[in-house]
């Protein structure tokens, strides 16, 4: 009998993802080559503009994002902050940056926890961690964009090891212990490759539904590449809530050129106290 690989929790999908004074939102975004793409900056803060925090994919270099703080301050009045990771990484074809934006006045950068070490080049593009904190709950949040390529096998060797991730992060600060790994996983949940990281002894699941595409196909949402995963033992914070914003309107080549071919992904977490 074939296992079951992810967790199907309650899903909010909607335009619209409102923090609280006791809840924040944390999401995750391929911005789809930020800063060298043609793009409307003030159609994508629009649809961001609500979360407090936001990893962002495919950043191609500063002025990208200092582009989109410009446009976020704009459409909320709002103080934003940024980090960039400290250098590009991927082929030698095509390289890309992480970056971190957030509400200057709801979060606080904590440390930066680098890349993902290990003896042999295991991902094209090494996931990523820094530390944060919303309110008095603190958390790593560690950015993954696994590989396309031309054959799923590569994708599927670089999820194999994400349970390897997870365990680097998580033992790298023995003080924290919320680690949240999201991002662009170019596969569906649902496939066999995560079973490593779902099968993990802190019992890690998948919180985005992969009934949900994330993806802007031609003529339609297309594939569930997008997710984020983190540990039911101890990020209790999670409230169960979550989902993607679906900014589309049916306009899917349009939204592509303006925006992106990925839709942001999300979760809603407790913030009144923290259990590290």
């Amino acid at each position: 009998m074939k296992k079951r690989v992810c967790l199907f929790l309650f899903v909010f999908f909607s335009f619209f993802a409102f923090s609280s004074e006791t809840t924040g939102k944390i999401a995750v975004f391929n911005t789809l080559r930020l800063g060298k793409s043609k793009k409307n900056y003030k159609m994508t803060a629009s649809v961001i503009k609500d979360f407090d925090i936001i990893g962002l994919l495919e950043v191609m270099n500063r002025s990208g994002v200092e582009k989109l703080i410009k446009e976020l301050e704009i459409e909320t009045g709002k103080k934003w902050n940024y980090y960039l990771s400290p250098y590009p990484v991927g082929e030698s074809s095509y390289k890309e940056y992480y970056a971190y934006i957030w509400q200057d006045k709801r979060v606080k950068f904590v440390k930066e926890r680098g890349y993902y070490q290990s003896e042999n080049k295991e991902f094209s593009r090494e996931p990523y961690g820094v530390d944060f904190k919303i309110e008095e709950f603190d958390f790593t949040l560690v950015l993954v964009h696994v590989i396309f390529g031309k054959e799923e096998r590569r994708r599927r060797g670089e999820i194999f090891k994400l349970n390897k991730v997870y365990d680097f992060f998580q033992n790298s600060d023995s003080n924290e212990n919320d680690i949240i790994i999201a991002g662009d996983f170019n596969m569906s949940a649902l496939d066999e490759s995560f079973e490593n990281l779902l099968n993990h002894k802190d019992k890690i699941i998948c919180v985005i539904d992969p009934i949900i595409k994330t993806t802007l196909g031609k003529s339609g949402l297309s594939s569930s590449y997008d997710n984020m995963f983190l540990s039911t033992i101890h990020t209790w914070e999670f409230t169960g809530e979550s989902g993607a914003v679906d900014f589309s309107e049916e306009k899917y080549k349009e939204r592509k050129e303006s925006i992106s071919d990925h839709l942001p992904i999300f979760i809603e977490v407790e913030i009144v106290k923290d259990d590290d």
